[in-house]
């Protein structure tokens, strides 16, 4: 009868409380006012005798109707009454009921986010920057407000957009000025606890980095002297380990020097801390330490016996098992989630997984239960806890991958068939892919789907069932790499892709249209068709489990040869597992020597057929470009008569504006290529040209954006076409860039450009565009046998050009005296030719 009585009490408090609140009025009388909110704090006192939590109606009747009032006690705190103490009393009480309850446990009981939602909402714009005061006539205000929106926060979906821009410069210029001051540190733990729950979204790590919190947080730790509480030095460490999630984050703080910082404040802390407090707070220092430093870093430590490590290792193991017997997960204030994350770093590393297994008979065990429990779903799950689950079961499959790469503990997995099916189960779900990729993971953390198709893999559980999707000609080369190194890589395969047929994983995806977690089979089944595999090593490529699965199965399995290569501004050395695998392979560094001649000798290390590859014999100089096999332009399309090219242009869709400015100034289809050179090399420069032409033939029209497009694509693929040379000859121009540099003039546009160039490619530059003048103008023929000549051998064609300039230099005498000068002759010769073409 007594509990009966007492939740009538309770709902009786509420609405009583709710309508007094509603009440309030900056019309009311001074003495209504102030019977007001002392009936107010009446009614907080009956509605909580055990705290908010064991009568959360209550609580939620104050965040829900708080906002609602906030603007009334802006103005009774600056009133020097009676009234202004009574708000601030009022608001105090509030505070302190915050302060006693885990506010993050009451949203929990929240189902509906979106009423959550609503409060962040309600409650973000009444925050004000003049309440941040020298003074602390709002501080009272400040400490109601801010935990309801640090803590709604953590279940909203937040980016820059939705916070005030200038929200975290304040709040931390009011901390740094108020550090030392006891009387306002309430205030100080509640900014603190907003910016902790915000570190943790991903899209406001920049915001936080701008705003320079990090550099705040670590100065902080190391002022000399007492330490301000064990409650701000938990908050500041939460901070960094909430940043330390992030990749962007790590490179900052580790720039900050954090790892020295946190050393320089432990001994301050010991002095004024309990034990057990110290214990705390050094324990997540700790998980700082392990997600800051390199995984090589942490291997060399541990190998030397590092007392941290170790005991950074064996309180992991501890609080992941606990916090696994906890219904929320949650275990000294951190969820299991954090546990599992730097673990999952940490085990990249196989004697640090051998070590922990080894030192924790129950570890395993608990990770496969973990890993059961968490792909249960639970409906009732709100966004961030479904947030907090989804984390946990990325880490766990990461972890049980690192784990299987070790052959010792395959029986255990095998043996456990809930275990087995689950893990089946995920690998062949793309829904539970989508929704368990949480960006708040760590790089080094991959995704659940990719994870699980590993651990089969390595238990032989995942066999290769089809083939169709792999080309039935044979690869000659599989290039294994990290997605850090897709640039590099793409450059290699384009070159090597003009000898010998290269098998590269995006090309698949593209192909495909498929997801490259898919690819497990498709990569498998290249490297075993593949006779020489190419492996571009990194730091990355080590702390990879896909590339560590992708060349045990070449090397381990099938016995592939290996030629490592190096891009050109890796510094990293293989050790570990990579080490052993690559050692005394002849290698190929791009940084020691210029593309071509690093290229030219990677070539002559892939010996697979050397009737289906063509591999340049190696130079010593430095100037000469990759050399392939010589062709000449299609034969046929000299033959092309007027009617012939205008029909192209018409076939190739091209607007006829541009049909009729162009069409009649060709009289062969091969000054169609001559010109399709020149106008892939000086695409921007030829569009303004075309597009002030355009305007004055027709009268200040525009030439629209998509027609120019269609006009250079057919072009180039004209060339593509007629052309076999021009791919490599593209790619040559290209290369030798790096060699010699030459400034052009700025164009007439006002765009300063600057080519790079060798001494021949200009004289060739020279002779085509000329050569495609002459026929424009005259019609005639002859001049493709100069175009002939240039295809001819580097050598060759040096000889050639003393004579090839000599012509060309008396046709363009020849021209200019015939050609009327309307405007004065422009110096640069890309410009002049172009005026001779069009000298109106």
């Amino acid at each position: 009868m007594s509990g009966e009585w007492s939740s009538v009490h309770y709902e009786t408090a509420t609405n009583d409380f709710v309508n007094d609140l509603k009440s309030l009025s900056l019309f009311q009388k001074s003495n209504e006012y102030a019977d007001t909110i002392e009936r107010l704090l009446i009614y907080l006192k009956q509605a909580t005798p055990y705290g908010l939590l064991k009568n959360k109606p209550f609580a939620f009747a104050i965040i829900d109707n708080l906002h609602r009032i906030i603007s009334i006690f802006d103005k009774k705190l600056l009133d020097e009454n009676e009234n202004s103490q009574l708000t601030n009393l009022f608001l105090n009480s509030i505070s302190d009921l915050y302060q006693d309850v885990n506010l993050y446990e009451l949203f929990l009981a929240i189902k509906d986010v979106t009423r959550i939602e609503i409060i962040f909402h309600n409650y973000l714009p009444l925050l004000k920057q003049n309440y941040f005061t020298n003074d602390d006539t709002y501080d009272s205000l400040i400490t109601c407000i801010l935990p309801i929106i640090g803590c709604s926060s953590a279940f909203v979906l937040i980016n820059e957009n939705n916070l005030p821009s200038n929200l975290l410069s304040y709040l931390l210029v009011f901390a740094k000025n108020n550090w030392h001051n006891k009387q306002r540190q309430n205030v100080i733990i509640s900014i603190l606890m907003l910016i902790k729950i915000l570190c943790k979204k991903p899209m406001l790590v920049a915001m936080i980095i701008r705003s320079e919190w990090p550099n705040a947080c670590i100065q902080w730790l190391e002022v000399s002297g007492p330490r301000p509480s064990i409650k701000t030095d938990c908050l500041l460490a939460h901070i960094l380990l909430k940043l330390a999630r992030h990749a962007v984050a790590v490179e900052y703080l580790n720039q900050l020097n954090c790892i020295q910082a946190l050393n320089a404040s432990k001994e301050q802390m010991k002095k004024d801390y309990t034990e057990e407090e110290y214990a705390t707070i050094d324990f997540i220092q700790s998980i700082i330490y392990a997600l800051l430093v390199e995984a090589d870093e942490i291997k060399r430590n541990f190998v030397f016996a590092d007392k941290l490590m170790c005991n950074i290792l064996k309180q992991l193991v501890s609080y992941t098992i606990q916090a696994s017997k906890n219904e929320l997960f949650i275990h000294k204030g951190c969820h299991i989630s954090e546990f599992l994350c730097v673990l999952c770093k940490l085990f990249v590393n196989d004697d640090i997984v051998n070590k922990c297994l080894n030192e924790s008979s129950q570890l395993f065990d608990c990770l496969t239960q973990l890993l059961i429990q968490f792909t249960m779903t639970n409906n009732d799950l709100t966004r961030c806890q479904q947030a907090l689950n989804d984390e946990a079961l990325v880490s766990l499959a990461n972890l049980l991958w690192s784990i299987s790469f070790h052959e010792s503990y395959h029986e255990k997995f095998r043996s456990n068939k809930a275990l087995m099916n689950t893990i089946s189960n995920l690998a062949t779900s793309s829904l539970l892919y989508t929704n368990t990729h949480n960006r708040s993971c760590p790089r080094d953390i991959c995704s659940l789907k990719k994870a699980t198709e590993g651990i089969l893999w390595n238990l032989k559980s995942l066999y290769i069932t089809q083939q169709k999707h792999i080309s039935e000609e044979k690869p000659m080369i599989m290039i294994s790499y990290s997605h850090s190194d897709s640039i590099f890589c793409k450059e290699v395969v384009e070159h090597l892709s003009q000898y010998i047929t290269v098998w590269v994983d995006y090309k698949q995806v593209t192909q495909n249209n498929a997801h490259s977690d898919d690819l497990w089979e498709e990569i498998a089944g290249a490297m075993e068709m593949a006779s020489i595999i190419i492996l571009i090593v990194s730091k990355e490529y080590y702390d990879s489990k896909s590339c560590r699965q992708e060349l045990s199965y070449a090397t381990d399995t099938l016995k592939k040869r290996i030629v490592p290569i190096y891009a050109p501004e890796q510094q990293f050395k293989a050790s570990g597992w990579l080490g052993i695998r690559i050692a005394g392979q002849k290698y190929v560094h791009f940084g020691r020597k210029n593309f071509t001649e690093a290229f030219n000798e990677l070539l002559s290390l892939v010996t697979v057929d050397q009737k289906s590859i063509a591999i340049p014999a190696s130079t010593s100089s430095p100037s000469k470009p990759i050399v392939a096999k010589t062709s000449k332009i299609d034969t046929s399309l000299k033959s092309w008569t007027s009617k012939d090219i205008r029909k192209w242009f018409e076939d190739n869709h091209i607007h006829k504006d541009l049909i009729t400015l162009f069409a009649d100034q060709f009289y062969t289809g091969t000054a169609l290529i001559v010109y399709a050179h020149h106008l892939k090399r000086f695409y921007r420069n030829e569009y303004s040209e075309i597009s002030t032409n355009y305007s004055r033939t027709f009268h200040g029209k525009r030439l629209q954006t998509i027609d120019f497009i269609t006009f250079a694509d057919a072009f180039w693929r004209l060339r593509e076409e007629h052309d076999p040379q021009s791919k490599i000859d593209d790619t040559c121009e290209k290369y030798t860039t790096n060699q010699l540099s030459c400034p052009m003039k700025v164009l007439k546009e006002g765009t300063a450009w600057l080519c790079q160039r060798t001494a021949a490619t200009v004289m060739k530059e020279k002779i085509i565009l000329n050569l495609s003048i002459s026929s424009r103008v005259t019609g005639r023929n002859n001049h493709f046998m100069h175009y002939d000549r240039l295809k001819q051998t580097p050598n060759s064609r040096q000889d050639n050009l003393a004579e090839q300039v000599s012509n060309t230099t008396q046709y363009k005498t020849v021209q200019q005296t015939q050609e009327p000068k309307i405007k004065s002759e422009p110096t640069d010769y890309i410009q002049k030719a172009r005026y001779d073409c069009n000298p109106h």
